[in-house]
């Protein structure tokens, strides 16, 4: 049988409250009856203090114990007149017609009495149930000895009908417990589930592609913190939704326009409207590259999304790539009217664990993108240096910045700052993002603030072996 976790979690709270109860009833009911006969032991040794007084007083006018040798008559009474001094629990009155009928039995003769050599005159002898023998004195000497046999069960009528009346006092304060426990572990069984229920329900609104689901946190205990992580995670799925169709929408804008270019010209070449010739072939070839390095760089971008990839980590001097890197640009820069300076340290030199091929791509988007968006007449200033056991590489070019709303997100992909999302420039928006995983594939953070020179300050930083 399958049972439910609100029947499982119910039933645990009622077995442990009834096992408790019933744990409870028994305790007290031992604990009660052991008192009890130890309380009616302690009164009747205590009345044994008025037998000695009447023992001593005849062994004085004798001399000795035959006086009550050779009379058990008096020893009976002696007997009888001290369990007058007993203080017996009145049973109350809507219970005294319970007792039985005529006179209550007695406890009987349970009183021993021995000699000064502890020879039994009456009861058991002396070393029988390790009794406490009560000295009895005369003169300053010991003339013999009481004792009391304890008593190991209770026999008299309101003595047990007392034990009764507590035992059903104790069963029924166990019951009331008990119905108390069932009264309360259901509706304390229905409001521990609650969260559980919720997150059971926002769950399957999140398998079913609902991710704008989110439950409401009731508690402050774990179960409250799971709800918590529960709608952060329901906010990083919406997010993540919204990123990928984001990233759709984008990649078939970005695909549709170098398509749209090669297809118009292709059909104009087909109905004769334009003519071949080596001015239309380069504008075809000049889309075909265009579209081959937007796929080439979604295909690297995606690479390095899933970890998947190739770094070929070798000890590499960092300021050599870079050097070499800005030599390629000087003349590019130039041609745009663009200068292009650099401070890199020429004292000492730098190794560094990492992919040469890939610091390489990184420079060289890098300046791609300060070549591409920089207005002319304009510069870039490139420094490297070495401080706090780290590599920074700082790229600051001149107008037009962007607004701090912006730069949060150039390293997003497929983000350009013209609205327009023309291509006079070219790009697609993937290079500073293809930048941001190269750096942070080799456990360094790269980000972007205003320049100085009124344009984008770019730091890279690079963990140093120390």
């Amino acid at each position: 049988m399958n049972l439910k976790i609100k029947h499982k979690l119910f039933f645990t709270l009622l077995l442990t409250s009834v096992v408790v109860s019933a744990g409870m009833f028994l305790f007290m009911q031992w604990s009660f009856d052991r008192g009890f006969l130890n309380y009616v032991n302690s009164q009747e040794m205590r009345a044994l203090d008025q037998l000695s007084e009447r023992l001593v007083a005849g062994y004085a006018r004798q001399g000795n114990w035959g006086f009550i040798e050779r009379n058990p008559f008096l020893w009976e009474q002696l007997l009888r007149a001290a369990e007058k001094e007993i203080e017996q629990p009145e049973p109350r009155a809507e219970q005294r017609g319970k007792q039985p009928a005529g006179p209550p039995p007695k406890r009987g003769p349970r009183a021993a009495l021995y000699d000064a050599d502890k020879q039994s005159i009456f009861g058991p002898p002396a070393d029988e149930h390790h009794l406490q023998l009560q000295p009895l004195r005369y003169q300053e000497s010991i003339i013999g000895y009481l004792a009391l046999v304890p008593l190991r069960e209770l026999a008299d009528a309101g003595d047990l009908l007392f034990v009764e009346q507590q035992t059903e006092s104790f069963a029924l304060v166990a019951l009331g417990m008990a119905g108390l426990s069932l009264l309360l572990s259901f509706p304390l069984t229905i409001h521990l589930l609650r969260p559980i229920k919720e997150l059971a329900s926002g769950t399957r609104k999140l398998i079913a592609g609902h991710f704008n689901a989110r439950i409401p946190i009731t508690t402050k205990d774990e179960l409250g913190q799971l709800s918590g992580d529960f709608n952060m995670l329901a906010m990083t799925l919406e997010k993540n939704e919204q990123a990928r169709r984001q990233w759709v929408a984008d990649i078939s804008h970005e695909l549709r326009t170098p398509l749209a270019v090669l297809r118009g010209d292709i059909e104009a070449l087909q109905d004769g409207i334009r003519q071949p010739g080596s001015q239309t072939f380069e504008a075809l070839h000049s889309e075909v590259m265009h579209l081959g390095r937007l796929v080439n760089d979604l295909y690297e971008l995606s690479m390095s999304d899933i970890g998947a990839l190739n770094y070929k980590k070798v000890t590499v001097d960092p300021i050599g790539i870079l050097r070499g890197t800005l030599e390629a640009f000087e003349n590019r820069f130039a041609e745009k009217n663009l200068r292009l300076g650099s401070k890199l340290p020429i004292d000492f030199t730098v190794s560094m664990l990492a992919d040469p091929d890939r610091l390489q791509q990184l420079f060289t988007n890098l300046l791609e993108n300060s070549l591409r968006y920089t207005d002319a007449p304009g510069q870039l200033k490139v420094r490297m240096v070495t401080e706090k056991g780290g590599l920074f590489v700082f790229f600051e070019d001149s107008p037009p910045g962007v607004s701090a709303e912006q730069r949060a997100m150039l390293f997003d992909r497929l983000y350009r700052v013209e609205t327009s999302r023309n291509r006079t420039n070219g790009g697609a928006g993937l290079g500073l993002a293809i930048c941001r995983n190269i750096v942070e594939a080799h456990q360094g953070d790269i980000n972007v603030d205003e320049s100085e020179l009124g344009g984008l300050k770019i730091t890279i930083r690079f963990p140093l072996p120390a």
